[in-house]
């Protein structure tokens, strides 16, 4: 009970620092990039280039033809967006206190919204490539329609479960800096282990099973799903009650770690 009383404080208190969290997300974004001369074009054109070279490999060089008569390059995009927003935003709220440091020291600040600070700021790029698969589906002759709504689900869905997690790990990071390597290996096992290069069909139906547990695929096929498929999210309302019970955990976990370890940071930063 003190966990989910303490959750529902810590939701009241984002709400009441909400200002303040969107202008530190605003000031982070800058600063990422100040002091080189092309600017914010490196936060575009380095996931823009890795998109192109995974796109390329498996276009070219493996042969990748249609999915479901979907265009690969449309249907690989909309799976390695998603992704790369995860995997650019995950570390960064990891670290947030780390880096933050002089924050945590200040009693009067919240810390509760620096996660959110780091995935709000990676938010931005991500949106930029949320248009550039509207403009592939139209250039394809694919226009999501109506069913463009729910991409805002989708991505409130991918904020909570980046915000869940990095609870748990920019907790114990302020302790254990080496997880820092961990997560690099969980990150590099789990593009490849989330079908977003490749088609889950081509596994068996009891690894299909084990791998749709992943909370990443839920993200990954709502996305095409909403750009391509034309599928409303509670027409597989399995998965979705799947993926929000797996939230639930994850925030649990993690607001007990972060309730107990909160008060040590600053004697350790």
């Amino acid at each position: 009970m003190k966990t989910i009383a303490y959750g529902a404080e810590l939701i009241r208190g984002i709400a009441r620092n909400r200002g303040l969290l969107l202008e530190f997300a605003g000031k982070d974004f800058q600063r990422r990039f100040a002091g080189s001369y092309f600017g914010v074009i490196w936060g575009v054109l380095q996931p823009l280039l890795t998109v192109f070279v995974y796109w390329s490999v498996f276009q070219f060089a493996f042969k990748s033809g249609p999915v479901n008569g979907v265009p690969f390059v449309l249907w690989f995009m909309c799976g390695i967006v998603p992704w790369l927003f995860f995997a650019e935003a995950f570390p960064m709220a990891s670290n947030c206190y780390l880096e933050y440091s002089y924050l945590v020291k200040k009693v009067v600040f919240n810390l509760d919204i620096l996660p959110l600070v780091k995935i709000f700021s990676c938010m931005v790029v991500h949106l930029l490539f949320s248009l550039l698969i509207l403009v592939f589906c139209i250039v394809f002759g694919y226009f999501p329609g109506i069913y463009l709504v729910q991409l805002l689900y989708y991505w409130v869905a991918l904020v909570a479960l980046i915000y869940a997690i990095s609870i748990i790990t920019s907790s114990i990071i302020v302790f254990f800096r080496d997880l820092n390597q961990l997560i690099s290996i969980i990150l590099l096992v789990g593009m490849w282990a989330t079908p977003i290069a490749w088609n889950l069909s081509v596994l068996p139906e009891k690894y299909q099973s084990i791998l749709k547990w992943n909370p990443i695929y839920y993200i990954v096929e709502g996305y095409r799903d909403t750009f391509v498929n034309n599928v409303w999210f509670w027409e597989k309302i399995d998965l979705t009650i799947r993926y929000w019970v797996i939230l639930v955990v994850l925030y649990f976990i993690g607001l007990s770690l972060y309730r107990r370890l909160k008060p040590r940071f600053a004697d350790v930063l």
